[in-house]
């Protein structure tokens, strides 16, 4: 059904919050007559939430206990927790409409409702009869407000309230505010000694000073809105571990770091909490380049220290792994002289757009010339010669899959190549042992490898930011929200980064320019993993096991000799990494 034929009857004035989303649910394709949505009974994920408004709410039921109406309280996904009062014929009909606990009332699945366009708009929403888009909650109206932190500002649940159409009273919209506001302030009482000292010196420092700033503790980040233009999620996880790592051995502490858009800013951070408290950290921001240009927030560079740009001045490979960081650190080095390099990795790391990069740092990158190595024959190789004498930069992908016959002749202009200082580059997925089936890989005297994405999914926030720059246009780019982040982390990637690139593509028509939410993704992708995620600290150790381990072939004998620790040691490693046990050789 198109949308306009979804028009609201002649009437009633369709309201700009109406048709905001009705256009919302139309991109979405919700099912106007759909009658079962999605429920879950797993428990209340934040019962903070429940703590605090169940007091507020038993008191006003009891005020109510004869209104013809119902009050709902949802949780931050907008799935319905509890209900409280309401007479029998009501609830009935609200049981018939799936309007009860456990049943999720997103826009992506219920369309416009009190609850669901509520936290879309992070407002308060009225809602009545047709101007909700399921048939089968025609008969309601309602009131929704969101519930906010007071600490984090962040939508921690929704409080609604429910009659039917003819009942519909003026005073409804206050009583829930008045709930709302009740219910706040209930939050910052139960919120930790941290949290409200952190909040109190966040204030006091923002009033005092004409910098960005930002307060951190591990569950709370608050920003000003010039910190939070500066800022994204990956940031802000770079900001907190440099923090913990350097705050609690001194009161304060100034550095300068290089944020994800490749901005440098100066950053004075100064602990607010007592040594005994969980960590609460004040950090003042003083922007001290201009971001990259054309970046706009979605630069590649992400580095967690500043280590200066290129020395080409080309951006830096997206991505703050160690893996990355030697990569880059390898590929400066190439850079300092065209001749033959190797780019190697399993299919979908990159490599190709690697070798495309360390052609851009020689200089070439308005004439480079991509041939397929499984397509190449020896007439093929004349031309390739002369365009390189021409100026021009060869990349040949997949050349471990060069034909048989044109092997001789590729093996030539290698040794060529090599003797001449011209800027060839070649991939291959197979492994560095000179062993693929044209014995190719031998003659590169330089070479470079690609690490797997799951072997650095910590920056899979850095990566996003290059492919959704790539697909959006527009001044700026959607983000991963931070439960999309930590799902897309837990998964194992055997497509790499052409996988995840696949992912985030698939994911922008739900996200409608929006952040990318944990909903927006393919439901394969939306496992939350229950472990930890591991420190910057676990993660650099996690990559040097891994590098030792593929360099002794996966033997974890020869593994724990290297690394100077027992086997059973190395063992321990493993398990406590979340590294696969059965992917190396005893």
């Amino acid at each position: 059904m198109d949308f306009d034929a979804q028009a609201l009857p002649d009437s009633a004035a369709i309201r700009a919050e109406i048709d905001r989303s009705w256009r919302r649910c139309q991109v979405i394709g919700v099912d106007r007559s759909a009658r079962e949505l999605p429920f879950t009974d797993d428990g209340i994920p934040d019962n903070r939430v429940l703590l605090a408004a169940r007091p507020v709410l038993d008191r006003l039921s009891t005020q109510l206990q004869d209104a013809p109406v119902t009050i709902l309280l949802a949780d931050r996904d907008a799935r319905i927790i509890d209900r409280w009062t309401g007479k029998h014929e009501l609830l009935s009909q609200l049981d018939s409409a799936t309007v009860a606990p456990g049943f999720q009332f997103a826009e992506e699945f219920a369309g416009t409702n009190g609850i669901g366009t509520a936290l879309e708009e992070r407002t308060p929403f009225r809602v009545k009869g047709e101007e909700h888009l399921l048939e089968s909650l025609h008969r309601f109206a309602c009131v929704g407000a969101p519930i906010v932190h007071p600490i984090n500002r962040s939508v921690v649940g929704i409080l609604d309230i429910t009659c039917e159409i003819g009942d519909v009273n003026d005073l409804m919209a206050p009583l829930i505010s008045a709930a709302v506001s009740d219910i706040e302030e209930r939050l910052y009482g139960q919120s930790s000694r941290t949290e409200r000292r952190l909040l109190r010196e966040y204030a006091q420092v923002r009033r005092s000073s004409a910098k960005a700033v930002v307060a951190m503790s591990p569950d709370t980040v608050i920003a000003t809105p010039v910190a939070s233009s500066y800022l994204d999620y990956s940031d802000q996880a770079m900001l907190w571990d440099w923090a913990s790592g350097i705050v609690p051995d001194r009161p304060s502490h100034t550095e300068t770091l290089r944020l994800a858009d490749g901005r440098d800013v100066e950053v004075t951070a100064r602990r607010v909490s007592d040594a005994a408290e969980p960590l609460g950290v004040v950090m003042e921001l003083r922007a001290l380049t201009e971001p990259v240009a054309g970046s706009g927030h979605t630069a590649a560079p992400a580095l967690a220290l500043l280590t200066g740009p290129s020395r080409s001045g080309v951006e830096r490979l997206p991505g703050r792994s160690l893996a990355t960081r030697q990569l880059q650190s390898q590929l400066d080095g190439f850079a300092q002289q065209t001749g033959p390099v190797l780019i190697t990795g399993e299919p979908g790391v990159g490599k190709a757009r690697t070798a495309a990069y360390l052609t851009r740092l020689w200089g070439f990158a308005d004439n480079l010339l991509t041939v397929a190595g499984s397509g190449l024959t020896a007439a093929d190789l004349p031309r390739l010669r002369a365009q390189i004498d021409e100026g021009s930069a060869l990349l040949i992908t997949r050349i471990d899959e060069v034909p048989a016959e044109a092997a001789a002749e590729v093996r030539t202009l290698v040794i060529e190549t090599n003797e001449a200082g011209s800027p060839l580059t070649a991939t291959s997925s197979t492994e560095l042992r000179g062993d693929d089936a044209s014995g190719l890989s031998s003659h590169f005297l330089r070479r470079a490898y690609v690490s797997p994405l799951r072997h650095r999914t910590d920056e899979i926030d850095d990566l996003a930011r290059v492919i959704l720059t790539e697909h959006v246009s527009g001044p700026r780019a959607p983000r991963l929200q931070p439960a999309t982040r930590k799902s897309l982390a837990a998964h194992h990637w055997p497509g790499n980064v052409r996988e995840l690139a696949s992912v985030l593509v698939s994911s922008l028509p739900k996200a409608m320019s929006s952040d990318i939410g944990l909903e927006h993704l393919p439901a394969e992708y939306r496992t939350i993993t229950s472990g930890r995620e591991l420190t910057s600290l676990e993660q650099t150790e996690r990559e040097t096991v891994i590098r030792v381990l593929n360099e002794a072939g996966g033997n974890k004998s020869i593994a724990a000799e290297q690394l100077g620790i027992a086997r059973s040691t190395l063992y321990r490693k493993l398990r406590a990494l979340g590294l696969e046990q059965g992917r190396f050789l005893s």
